[in-house]
């Protein structure tokens, strides 16, 4: 059984759930034919009980009056709410640019240890290979899903003969695309992004479907794997002391359990398994958030302002101005106030629910 083979469960396991189409939940949905059929039961009402004699202009007037001060709370428990979201998204700002940060310097490790010849044991199978040639642009999202499942990319072909070509080692090959492809865009020319080249603090977020692609084709936790195989691959002896001081500084960045720690596979692999488990899971969650506009509560109390203004509001105010003895006017003041009872009752109705919701955290 090869690699390949043995990783297919953990990458099963890291691709991202699908999306879940959100259905109406049944107690909303229910309170909503209730609210309604009281709508018909008061049009029915005023059309055809003798006893009511609706007058129009003091309806539209009351309508009026009601629906502005319904609309006022509403709006300032809006604007209230709003402003409580979006503090809570700048905390999820500042988390998610602390780990961005994080992989930023974990990034830097990977750009040091694949920066030099003669730094992997057989430069033939990692730099030479990977780096120049006709595979420098070989990714490894493409080659992992290629490698996975029935992925179409462009470079199929190309991809196979890297697989196949003599100086291809599964371990060393795999574990330097890996990390490569986590440093560079492989399908640019302007391979090496500035943040790796000093040690800068940079308040940046990585893009979110960037971030995507890293988990969904494993590529930390490739890392993990071969690092946790303990081979000699990588030569740490011939790196600067500049360089050596650089990596571990940045390992202490991301972690202060790390400082004094020789640098060596056992560091790198905690490195890495971090990075899988904990950090690039959490920016993702981050992102994902951030991505979230108007939802929940905040959009419903949206959707009953603006349909407290439209039909509690504008309508009534321009029937209001048209002001006739025709049936249809009688019949749309009517309908409106109708509409009107449905929106009310459908707000007290749900007012228990929402106040719930707003007190419940957990």
């Amino acid at each position: 059984m090869t690699f390949i083979d043995k990783f297919k469960p953990i990458i099963r396991k890291l691709r991202m759930p699908q999306l879940k189409i959100k259905h109406l939940p049944w107690e909303n949905f229910i309170l909503i034919a209730v609210c309604s059929l009281l709508s018909l039961y008061v049009f029915y009402q005023i059309r055809t009980n003798p006893q009511i004699k609706l007058d129009a202009g003091a309806t539209l007037r009351n309508l009026l009056t009601i629906n502005g001060i319904f609309s006022a709370i509403l709006i300032t428990y809006l604007f209230t709410r709003i402003t409580w979201s979006k503090d809570r998204k700048l905390e999820l700002y500042d988390e998610a640019i602390s780990l961005s940060q994080k992989i930023t310097e974990f990034r830097r490790i990977l750009y040091k240890l694949t920066l030099y010849y003669n730094v992997w044991s057989e430069d033939k199978y990692a730099k030479k290979l990977i780096d120049h040639g006709k595979f420098k642009h070989i990714d490894f999202y493409d080659y992992r899903l290629k490698m996975l499942r029935d992925y179409k990319s462009k470079d199929a072909l190309l991809i196979d003969e890297f697989y196949n070509h003599e100086n291809f080692s599964e371990g060393i090959s795999t574990l330097y695309l890996a990390m490569v492809s986590l440093i560079k865009n492989r399908k640019s020319e302007f391979l090496i992004q500035e943040e790796l080249y000093n040690d800068f603090q940079h308040k940046d977020l990585y893009d979110f479907n960037t971030v995507v692609r890293w988990i969904e084709c494993g590529i930390m936790s490739t890392i993990w794997y071969w690092l946790n195989q303990n081979q000699n691959w990588i030569y740490y002896d011939a790196l600067s002391k500049n360089d050596k001081e650089y990596i571990l500084a940045a390992a202490s960045r991301i972690n202060s359990k790390h400082e004094g720690k020789e640098l060596s596979n056992k560091l790198l692999e905690e490195l890495a398994g971090d990075m899988d488990a904990h950090y690039l899971k959490e920016l993702y969650s981050r992102l994902r958030s951030l991505k979230k506009g108007i939802q929940d509560l905040n959009l419903l109390i949206i959707i009953l302002i603006s349909f407290s203004l439209f039909f509690g509001i504008l309508v009534p105010f321009l029937l209001f101005l048209l002001s006739s003895t025709e049936f249809w006017y009688s019949t749309s003041v009517a309908l409106i106030a109708s509409i009107n009872a449905g929106l009310i009752s459908y707000f007290i109705l749900k007012f228990p629910f929402l106040i719930n919701k707003e007190l419940k955290w957990v």
